[in-house]
């Protein structure tokens, strides 16, 4: 079959193929997602257990190791690698390619839900299937302003509460990480003479605290037609409360002599709010700052989120940092990059247009430029009987009309019109 002669045939249909085409074009550059890199869900699954102050060997002995009994034997592991830390432990499961990762994380967390018998201090485990090695679309940065004293790390709170709370709600945006900033606590400073002279331990303070510091529901209680539900909630919220915890109430005598009746926490430490020190200190250009990283979710354009990350962070900018002393910077942009390639792309396409559109406007203009020549050599002169006589150019002109004059019936006379006068 002859396509070019098919499609001088059915010009209609090759229209109407052309403007498909054209709407699917349209369509496809409007649902698309606009990407650096293809999207790739990588089978892994990692379970994260902080515990504060706990130093790498407990980690691995209370945690890492009775989670790893747990879990081995899923269907499709591949692979269990477990690392240990300050105050923190984590397993990172690797699945076989082609496995069913909600079946898996459903698994995972039946597993974990067996393991008994962690640190009071440990947090629950945390479950995240995408790891940490994850690009960033985006990396900000939030400094003090000029006349701000406030240690940077104090405001790890406010960059978590506030400014990561506002991007995560952002449309496209999968998880925001917060480096360098410092939870705040209630600090409790012990004095060790204190506490031997009133012949206290540190496990003695601790357990005085958490029985303290503990909600516990005291069951109904029903008056005539009525019900009401006991419970003590006993959540330390001030340092006065803690300040006031009763350590001991006994009668005896130090090597003084003397009568020791009541002794609270304000006896023999120091209670006041504090700031955790920082796991990650972030200093750019010289200054101490928080960084946050910004990753999307799968299958999010990146052009649309970074756009609304930016009127985000424009409306924190007009808000709520200048009021706490602090600006945002955007160190990392990815769209960047990705707009030099739609930009090139763009470039390429009408280049290759116009190269096109010049080699076929020279293809049709020796085309035009030939039928012209062939068209100026031929010209009806006039109606003659049944025959046609033909001159060429290069003839004579006056032996040319004597032969015309001879002829007796000629229908038509095609000559050169550039040699007749």
């Amino acid at each position: 079959m002859n396509l070019i002669r098919t499609a001088i045939d059915r010009p209609v249909a090759v229209m109407a193929a052309v403007i498909l085409a054209v709407l699917f074009g349209l369509v496809a550059l409007n649902t698309i997602p606009i990407q650096l890199t293809p999207d790739l869900r990588r089978p892994i699954i990692q379970v994260s257990t902080n515990w504060g102050g706990a130093a790498p060997a407990e980690v691995e002995r209370e945690i890492i190791n009775r989670q790893e009994e747990a879990l081995k034997g899923l269907e499709g592991l591949k692979r269990m690698v477990a690392r240990a830390r300050d105050n923190n432990g984590e397993i990172t499961l690797e699945f076989e390619v082609g496995q069913n990762m909600d079946k898996a994380l459903l698994l995972v967390a039946n597993r974990l839900d067996r393991v008994n018998g962690y640190p009071a201090e440990a947090d629950e485990p945390t479950l995240r299937t995408s790891g940490a090695d994850d690009n960033s679309i985006a990396w900000f940065r939030l400094t003090r302003v000029a006349g701000n004293t406030d240690p940077i790390h104090t405001f790890g709170d406010f960059a978590t509460d506030v400014i990561k709370e506002r991007m995560e709600r952002v449309s496209g945006v999968g998880r925001v990480d917060v480096y360098g900033g410092g939870e705040r606590e209630m600090r409790i400073v012990v004095d060790p003479a204190k506490m031997a002279r009133y012949g206290l331990t540190v496990p003695q303070v601790v357990d005085r605290l958490r029985a303290a510091n503990a909600s516990i529901t005291g069951g109904d209680v029903e008056e005539g037609k009525r019900r009401y539900t006991v419970r003590t909630d006993n959540e330390f919220k001030t340092p006065e409360q803690v300040r006031a915890v009763l350590l001991r109430s006994s009668n005896g005598g130090d090597s003084g002599g003397g009568r020791i009746g009541r002794v609270t926490v304000g006896d023999i430490a120091t209670v006041r709010f504090d700031h955790k020190d920082p796991v990650a200190r972030i200093r750019t250009t010289g200054v101490e700052a928080i960084a946050l990283s910004v990753k999307r979710e799968t299958g999010a354009n990146v052009i649309e989120t970074m756009q609304g990350l930016r009127e985000a962070v424009a409306e924190l900018q007009q808000g709520v940092l200048p009021r706490a002393g602090l600006e945002m910077k955007q160190l990392y942009d990815e769209t960047i990059y990705i707009n030099s390639s739609i930009d090139l792309v763009i470039q390429n396409i009408w280049g290759n247009t116009r190269i096109s559109a010049n080699a076929l406007d020279k293809h049709i203009s020796s085309i035009r430029k030939r039928l012209k020549e062939v068209s100026s050599r031929v010209r009806v002169i006039s109606k003659y009987g049944k025959g046609i006589s033909v001159m060429e150019g290069g003839g004579n002109t006056k032996a040319m009309k004597q032969n015309l004059s001879k002829k007796s019936s000629p229908r038509f006379l095609v000559v050169d019109d550039n040699r007749l006068h």
